[in-house]
């Protein structure tokens, strides 16, 4: 469970941890919450995450290094809708669509996507693309209560 400041939390359970690409992924997500929240919607989006390093130079001519997380592909689905939400919370089923294999960008699947993952790996630099199921309380001007879990998409 993830808390927001201690403000309550989301439990996300999937069906399943493994799909194929096309499938849908089945869930119940249980929102509970310590005190009322005024939030914009409850929604769960499925996203692809690229972690790319970026290599340069800092202020000193020295060398520098970042990671970040690039979002490849998501696709979100509101639950429920812009409301005062009470406790101790409810508990929700939904389903999500894993996206086609060939709606996705190359960096994700094909030929050309291999391709580019084993000269990387052999190059000292392997970036894997991860899958996540999350869902998020959307709290306007507060902090968002969300629980993320990671899937295997093959």
């Amino acid at each position: 469970m993830v808390f927001g400041f201690f403000e309550g939390g989301i439990t996300l359970t999937l069906n399943k941890t493994n799909f194929a690409f096309g499938e849908t992924a089945e869930g119940k997500l249980a929102l509970k919450l310590k005190k009322d929240k005024n939030a914009r919607e409850l929604r769960v989006r499925i996203m692809a995450v690229k972690k790319v390093t970026q290599y340069g130079t800092n202020s000193r001519g020295g060398m520098s290094r970042s990671n970040q997380d690039q979002v490849l592909f998501q696709n979100a689905v509101t639950i429920d809708g812009q409301k005062l939400y009470s406790p101790p919370g409810v508990d929700y089923d939904f389903k999500i669509q894993i996206p086609q294999q060939s709606a996705l960008p190359q960096e994700i699947g094909g030929n050309l996507g291999t391709a580019l993952k084993a000269v990387q790996f052999l190059g000292g630099r392997s970036s894997q693309v991860k899958w996540f199921i999350e869902a998020t309380l959307d709290i306007p001007g507060g902090v968002d209560i969300s629980k993320k879990v990671q899937i295997s998409v093959q």
